[in-house]
Parts: C-alpha cells; sequence; structure tokens
C-alpha cells in the first residue's frame, strides 16, 4: 500500500531523529575511548563543502560526522581541525 505524503514526512522525521540518537550515543561511547569532540558554528552549504574536502585531503585516521559535530580519533587531527576550522 501506497503511504501517504504524511505518513512519508513522519516516517523520515522518525528516522531522522533515530539516526540523531545514534550518533550521540556513538559520539559518548568514542569520547569516552579517547577520541575528541568538535563542534562547529553553523555555516553556508558552500563552507561546509570546503570543511568536507579538506577532511578528506587531510585526516587520514577514523572519524566520524552528523552535522556541524566531529569526532576524530587521533587528537594530532582534531586539533589541526580546530585550528582550521573554528579560528
Amino acid at each position: 500500500m501506497k503511504k501517504t505524503l504524511a505518513e512519508e514526512v513522519i516516517d523520515n522525521a522518525a528516522k531522522e531523529l533515530a539516526d540523531d540518537i545514534d550518533f550521540e550515543i556513538l559520539t559518548r561511547l568514542f569520547v569516552e575511548s579517547g577520541w575528541v569532540k568538535v563542534v562547529l558554528e553553523p555555516m553556508t552549504w558552500e563552507h561546509g563543502y570546503e570543511v568536507d574536502s579538506w577532511v578528506e585531503k587531510n585526516v587520514k585516521d577514523s572519524f566520524q560526522t552528523r552535522g556541524l559535530v566531529w569526532v576524530f580519533k587521533d587528537p594530532k587531527e582534531a586539533n589541526w581541525f580546530k585550528l582550521r576550522w573554528l579560528s
């Protein structure tokens, strides 16, 4: 049976909320095990693309991101990220 637009919107919102909760739990576990969390300020789409491109070129170890929240396994890479994008 085909879903109504309202049902699709509700399903999408529920999935986004579940993904946010999962990421928050995962982030807490990572930080407890030594990863570094960095939260960026709101930015334009273009600036976000610059951040993503920089990370792709410069970060070699594991990381996770969702929106403006980033967690890095390597503290040095997290520091370079902070220096580049928080200053």
